[in-house]
């Protein structure tokens, strides 16, 4: 197994309050990450399933690849989990649901790191079997928007579907951030042919390729906003991904 030493993007002051303790940390300045990438679901929370298989599992081996890929690319790239955690745990939100610690912990990351673009990661399931393809949500914002149609446009071709994005206005996440943030549904593990992609290591990292193209264009748009930004509370989490 290829162990890859990686340096994950988050902040010291939300480690003992909200994060995970099992990760190694060391503090210093930094620069404010290009794209912050949101692993859904985790731990007790497995998400959708189809045949054994987690939606909060293939959420994490994209995420790592998609982080992986987007670091080769000289982007500054932050994840809110790297293994089976459940952020909800490291909530002090108590009166809260489960549910909701979960969302909140996820808002607190990325309106702390302030990255220049946050990208959620999930998975479909419907009861209707033929439906299919990517899914990708948007907040109510002109960047959202055309971040979104350029995700969905290259996972499109992908899939071979024509889609639109969507807005989300219900969605928790996409009131409550600061910065440019989408929720990306790669697929539906209900449909045999998105399951055999989703779960396939080859497929997902063409899946992956073609949001790093995304990325890549989003950043041509938009170039270099902010980027001299520190996060002078910042810490970079030290962590073998295996």
């Amino acid at each position: 197994m290829i162990k890859l030493q990686r340096k994950v993007l988050l902040l010291s002051t939300i480690l003992s309050l909200f994060l995970p303790v099992h990760l190694y940390v060391y503090a210093e300045p930094y620069l404010a990450p290009d794209v912050v990438i949101d692993v859904g679901h985790g731990g007790i929370d497995g998400g959708t399933s189809s045949s054994g298989v987690l939606e909060k599992d293939i959420n994490l081996e994209v995420g790592l690849k998609l982080f992986n890929e987007l670091n080769k690319k000289s982007f500054n790239v932050g994840i809110t989990r790297i293994n089976d955690a459940t952020l909800s745990d490291e909530s002090q939100f108590t009166n809260l649901s489960r549910h909701m610690r979960d969302l909140k912990q996820r808002m607190i990351i990325a309106n702390t790191l302030k990255p220049r673009v946050f990208i959620s990661l999930h998975v479909n399931w419907s009861k209707n079997k033929k439906r299919r393809g990517p899914v990708i949500i948007y907040q109510v914002s002109e960047k959202s928007l055309q971040l979104a149609h350029l995700v969905q446009g290259h996972l499109n071709e992908y899939y071979g579907v024509n889609k639109n994005p969507f807005k989300g206005n219900p969605y928790f996440l996409m009131k409550h951030l600061d910065m440019p943030s989408i929720i990306v549904e790669l697929g539906y593990l209900s449909n045999s042919k998105d399951f055999g992609i989703l779960t396939d290591e080859e497929s997902q990292g063409e899946l992956v390729d073609a949001m790093v193209r995304a990325v890549e264009e989003y950043f041509m748009l938009y170039p270099h906003e902010n980027v001299t930004d520190t996060v002078n509370r910042g810490a970079i989490f030290q962590s073998r991904i295996r």
